[in-house]
């Protein structure tokens, strides 16, 4: 069979080619680290990296919303915290306001701390994260929850109501695990049991203490009244401890499987160095023979056999 020289050459350049191609394929793994540059590099292996990323990047979505969650519950935890010291405070002075021995003077003295507890829980009812978004309002976080007014205007009576809603958000923190972020404000201060049965916001439960201390009237159901809301925000604070911890072990979980799912990944598309060296320097020397063959190809004439 006769080849032509434009055969020859052409086989030569398309040699050089393919191995300037393999070589660039090579360098640009060394530089990335990944032995997969592209899909037919590896179909399998490029299908399981796909799958492997959506795991590592499903689960690491989790875990920012789990720290979202975390982040929410820790202020509701250290809120709930501080009303109960309010309340605490407030049951010392109801037990102190029952002692025969005050008089008028001394139980209104005591009535001006019960009213500044009071504001103080009030401003704890509307708290708000960092955000800006009141903690206790349910989905409506961009209004304060709790609302004081006098009624009628300059009687010294108010008034308090939930202006929140009853929603609690939720978070997804693993594939089938959601936690909720926190609690409404209606179940948390409103709806709050009393001693003569039935409920009553603490707001009015204060106030009403406050009343009968200026005017010098009995407070004995008062210390039963706060002991009953201090056990009430106790249960929600024990919601919200049991919250972060499930929070914490799902938190650990998630870690895991992120691990793992990178542990797999690195295994499946992560080059091996040493073998990608070595045949970076096959390929080097396979080019260069394939242009000095071309070289000396491309040099052939009849004229050197005459």
């Amino acid at each position: 069979m006769r080849i032509s020289t434009a055969q020859m050459q052409a086989r030569g350049v398309a040699a050089m080619l393919d191995n300037q191609s393999k070589l660039s394929n090579t360098q640009q793994q060394l530089a990335t680290g990944k032995r997969i540059l592209v899909p037919s590099d590896d179909v399998l292996g490029s299908t399981q990296v796909l799958a492997l990323n959506k795991v590592i990047d499903t689960h690491i979505q989790f875990k920012e919303n789990a720290n979202v969650a975390e982040s929410r519950n820790q202020q509701e935890d250290t809120t709930l915290g501080h009303s109960i010291d309010v309340l605490q405070r407030a049951h010392e002075l109801a037990v102190q306001g029952n002692n025969p021995t005050l008089g008028a003077k001394e139980r209104s003295f005591l009535a001006v701390e019960v009213r500044s507890l009071l504001k103080e829980m009030i401003s704890t009812a509307n708290t708000a994260d960092s955000n800006g978004e009141y903690i206790f309002a349910g989905f409506n976080v961009d209004t304060a929850p709790v609302t004081e007014t006098e009624v009628p205007p300059g009687s010294g009576l108010f008034d308090y109501a939930y202006t929140g809603d009853l929603g609690q958000r939720n978070v997804q923190i693993g594939q089938t695990r959601f936690v909720a972020t926190g609690n409404n404000g209606q179940d948390v201060f409103m709806d709050v049991p009393v001693s003569g049965g039935g409920n009553q916001n603490i707001f009015e439960t204060m106030e009403q203490f406050a009343i009968a201390l200026e005017t010098n009237a009995s407070t004995a159901t008062v210390p039963d009244d706060l002991k009953l809301a201090m056990d009430h925000l106790v249960a929600f604070r024990a919601q919200t401890g049991a919250r972060l911890n499930a929070i914490d072990n799902h938190r650990a979980l998630n870690e895991d499987i992120i691990l793992q799912g990178q542990k797999t990944l690195s295994s499946i598309e992560d080059l091996d160095y040493a073998e990608a060296v070595s045949r970076l320097n096959l390929q080097l020397t396979g080019l260069q023979a394939a242009q000095q063959s071309f070289t000396r190809i491309q040099n052939l004439s009849l004229f050197n056999f005459l």
